[in-house]
């Protein structure tokens, strides 16, 4: 192979010379490394969604009586979008007031009032407030002392007047209406008190609620009809276990 590049012309042998040392360091050139395309790091993203959150302050509350101040719940919106309220409802012997129903915004607070109002025998009750939280409803537990049924007692039994002319009027006697305590009563409820007979009532100091040991007057007068003895009664009606209480009214007429 030496001998036939030697027998060939000077200038074919420069030829081949030069074309040999482009190959080679072609290939040394793609033979002694590689292209590689990066891989893209991964990336992570986190979306966070908005969201109201409802804190109530204190959890609950406890009366101790019947005459116990009213207490006051606070309610703040500790999310992260605006708290829509829509109702806030209450149970039981308790009254509220409040300041809640509408939008509360990010940080802000309300409050709810409540008053335990003894309108019956029970001890326990709720706030529950309706809103757009995702733990709605949210409720707070109410308690008070465990009240048991009014009582109703109308002093005296019975009311005798004077003989009265026919179409006169008698000066008013008085009854009083008790509701006593026993134990932890409730108020007394009064849906009417009516007189009936030859009898009118001048003055009711009633109401329509008579707490545990009030007391209350009820006046009447006697006009006569006719001529002779005249009966008639005062009835009061109330949420009393007994139902109705009544007084024995009697008079002459002359």
């Amino acid at each position: 192979m030496a001998d036939l590049i030697a027998s060939l012309p000077r200038m074919v042998r420069v030829a081949l010379l030069l074309s040999a040392g482009v190959v080679a360091a072609l290939g040394s050139a793609c033979g002694g490394s590689q292209s590689t395309t990066p891989t893209p790091t991964p990336t992570t993203s986190t979306t966070t969604t908005d969201a109201p959150k409802v804190t109530i302050s204190p959890a609950n509350l406890t009366f101790a009586s019947q005459s116990s101040d009213a207490q006051t719940v606070t309610v703040t919106n500790s999310g992260t979008a605006a708290l829509v309220i829509t109702s806030v409802a209450v149970s039981g012997n308790f009254a509220k007031t409040d300041d809640c129903v509408g939008t509360i915004a990010i940080g802000a607070t309300c409050t709810i009032t409540v008053s335990f109002v003894a309108l019956a025998p029970g001890a326990t009750g709720a706030v529950t407030i309706t809103d757009n939280a995702a733990d709605s409803p949210q409720t707070v537990p109410l308690s008070g002392p465990n009240l048991t049924a009014p009582s109703a007692i109308l002093s005296p039994a019975s009311l005798t007047f004077a003989s009265q002319s026919i179409g006169t009027t008698s000066p008013p006697q008085t009854v009083t209406l008790t509701n006593p305590v026993n134990g932890t009563s409730a108020p007394l409820t009064i849906s009417s008190v009516v007189a009936v007979g030859d009898f009118a009532i001048s003055q009711n100091t009633c109401g329509r609620l008579l707490a545990a040991g009030g007391s209350c007057t009820i006046s009447l007068t006697f006009t006569p009809t006719a001529p002779g003895p005249r009966t008639g009664q005062l009835a009061v009606f109330d949420n009393a276990p007994n139902v109705q209480q009544g007084v024995i009214l009697s008079g002459i007429g002359q």
